[in-house]
């Protein structure tokens, strides 16, 4: 059983998707923290590194992207009139998936324009990682140019279908472009593949033009917003409601329903209650919790969660669960309640890269490969790309998983001042959503209509960036005039809020 909920205020847009009414993903959006990945750039190369086979791409951002010589594809170079390009392409023995072999240095030049593609958001101190090897992603299938390579999602295992599918587009699709059909996709019908096919081909024919135009760098195509693109990707036949608290929003999905899946349209509901909707579903409080380090377990047990510079390391313990029977069942139930509850905050964290888990140790074989099986089990699930290992004797498991874009911790935290990154703290941006959503509480009650909010000096200075804009926005949005004063007694995970000539604070009231 399916949800997903929009939230937009005017600090940041956020999408949370429900699996038996327990918030799993978590998509945020902020106007200083957009999406890059699916962008497509005019770039410029501006170095070149043999030694490790990459070359460092100038597309506009504070850092210059990274391009390694796997993910060059000299079809899809912009120059088509490069003889060095044409010599590789015209060998007999020439296959795209050899591209790898052919030293960067070779396909490309210090200065040369490039079109390429964000596939890794910037993340800490590393720029974007980027591929000439361009797709664009629909609602159904996603265009590969430049191969006539059609791919069905590893979702299905039915091979009869995967052929059935395979032979369906190779009929729909003109030559020299490839598909690959959505795990979405798997239940539509051939009109709509017909109609999201002609859709594709016109946005690849509207990039191809606007990358000739002007000079590098330049933004060629940018993926779509937060809405939509949540609903692209998630709404299926398995989300039984969408709720949408803007009406804006709410426009903007129920046209986008209309011309790709109109059955859906009326699964969609315009939210208009006083109570917040995510404190409706119960989900703030589940959406703190995510960013804590440590996790209960109904059972009494509990997950650590603690970041090195390489990897994640999450430690399982027994905690207050002292179990019923003997000591070895209680360890295995913990163990397997761990594994679910990893999954999730996989999913609702973003955690990606190395990962190691450390289960508490068990005597029998049989229930070390019932842990082994249910993890694999659970990261089926994922619609992100992971793998894992068995257990090993000291009862640890190692996982690798897809990082795209910085985790959850990182968007919503600054590393701490001052103890130089051992603990974290709310950033000035994430109390100021959090001062949003009281107000939007307080709005709905009888409550005081002239404000004084103080905070910590450093978000005090977000609010009052750019003329007071931010103050403006949240005065206008909740009906509600702030006075803004810092006080450096305040923490900066912290913020008060007095109504103006009292003394006492009615923050408690509202939280």
């Amino acid at each position: 059983m399916k949800k997903i909920l929009f939230n937009a205020t005017p600090t940041e847009k956020r999408a949370a998707l429900l699996e038996n009414e327990k918030v799993v993903e978590l998509v945020v959006e902020r106007p200083d923290s957009m999406r890059f990945e699916g962008n497509i750039y005019r770039g410029k190369i501006v170095s070149i590194l043999p030694g490790i086979q990459s070359a460092f791409v100038n597309i506009g951002m504070e850092k210059a992207a990274f391009l390694h010589a796997s993910d060059v594809d000299p079809a899809l170079l912009l120059d088509k009139g490069d003889a060095l390009i044409d010599r590789f392409a015209s060998a007999p023995n020439f296959k795209r998936h050899k591209i790898a072999r052919i030293p960067i240095e070779k396909i490309i030049e210090d200065g040369q324009e490039i079109l390429v593609q964000v596939i890794k958001e910037p993340i800490g101190t590393k720029g974007a990682k980027v591929t000439t090897q361009i797709s664009l992603a629909g609602r159904f299938l996603v265009l590969v140019p430049d191969t006539d390579f059609i791919g069905v999602s590893k979702k299905t295992s039915d091979e009869k279908k995967r052929r059935r599918l395979k032979s369906l587009i190779a009929q729909l699709k003109p030559k020299g472009v490839g598909f690959i059909v959505r795990t979405i996709g798997l239940r539509v019908s051939e009109t709509e593949f017909v109609n999201e096919i002609h859709s594709l081909l016109d946005k690849w024919r509207m990039v191809q033009d606007e990358a000739l135009k002007g000079s590098a760098p330049k933004l060629v195509f940018k993926e779509l917003g937060i809405t939509t693109r949540v609903i692209r990707d998630l709404f299926s036949d398995e989300v039984s409601q969408v709720y949408v608290d803007q009406e804006e929003d709410f426009t903007e999905i129920q046209s986008y329903l209309r011309s790709v899946s109109p059955d859906l349209c009326d699964r969609v509901v315009f939210y208009k209650e006083k109570t917040p909707l995510f404190d409706k579903f119960h989900i703030e409080k589940d959406l703190e919790l995510s960013l804590k380090r440590k996790v209960w377990l109904k059972s009494g047990g509990y997950i650590l969660f603690d970041h090195a510079e390489a990897l994640l390391a999450i430690d399982v313990n027994t905690g207050r669960n002292v179990g019923k029977a003997n000591m070895e069942d209680t360890i295995f139930k913990t163990n397997l309640e761990a594994v679910w509850e990893i999954g999730r905050q996989f999913r609702l964290r973003d955690i990606g890269g190395i990962i190691v888990v450390d289960f508490i140790d068990m005597n029998k074989h049989d229930n070390c490969k019932k842990i082994e099986e249910e993890m694999k089990k659970v990261l089926r699930n994922d619609p992100t790309v992971t793998s894992c290992t068995g257990l090993s004797k000291f009862g640890l498991l190692e996982i690798t998983r897809k990082r795209v874009r910085p985790e959850l911790q990182e968007l919503y935290t600054d590393v701490c001042g001052v103890c130089n990154g051992l603990g974290w703290v709310f950033s000035p941006a994430t109390v100021t959503a959090r001062i949003d959503r009281w107000l939007n509480r307080a709005d709905s009650q009888d409550t005081p209509r002239n404000l004084k909010l103080a905070v910590n000096p450093a978000v005090a200075e977000y609010l009052k960036k750019e003329n007071g804009d931010m103050i403006k926005k949240l005065e206008q949005e909740h009906h509600f005039t702030l006075q803004v004063v810092e006080d450096e007694d305040l923490d900066q995970d912290d913020y008060e809020m007095y109504p103006v000539g009292a003394t006492k604070s009615i923050t408690a009231k509202y939280l």
